[in-house]
């Protein structure tokens, strides 16, 4: 059975279009977030955000079903996919883990501001 393809036109780096490709999303086997792997540069990267970055970036309520974090994760996929390409632009081995800092602007991280809030903006 074929998994459906999310392909999505980014700006990294804020110079140039980027096409990242969605490949496959999963919760783990202990329920910790959501896994996924997008096409990048120079291959595939596998990437992991965690419940409690899901919690305290996206306000996913605790407790949540497996079901209701993944339709988090698309709900922000676009901007989870921006950052993971920031994060990781050529692929390597291994899974980047994405931290609730990671999605507060450099500018924001400075200044102390509310987490939630900053993510958010983005």
């Amino acid at each position: 059975m074929d998994r459906p393809a999310f392909d999505l036109k980014i700006m990294i780096h804020g110079d140039s279009m980027s096409s990242h490709v969605l490949i496959w999303a999963a919760v783990p086997h202990n329920s910790d977030g959501v896994v996924f792997q997008v096409r990048i540069a120079h291959g595939l990267q596998r990437f992991h955000v965690s419940r409690r970055v899901l919690e305290d970036v996206f306000d996913l309520e605790s407790p949540a079903s497996d079901a209701t974090q993944l339709e988090l994760f698309y709900t922000f996929l676009e901007r989870i996919l921006v950052l993971a390409g920031k994060k990781r632009s050529i692929a390597r081995s291994g899974t980047v883990a994405l931290q609730a800092t990671d999605f507060i602007p450099r500018d924001k991280k400075e200044s102390g501001s509310n987490l939630q809030a900053s993510a958010l903006q983005l």
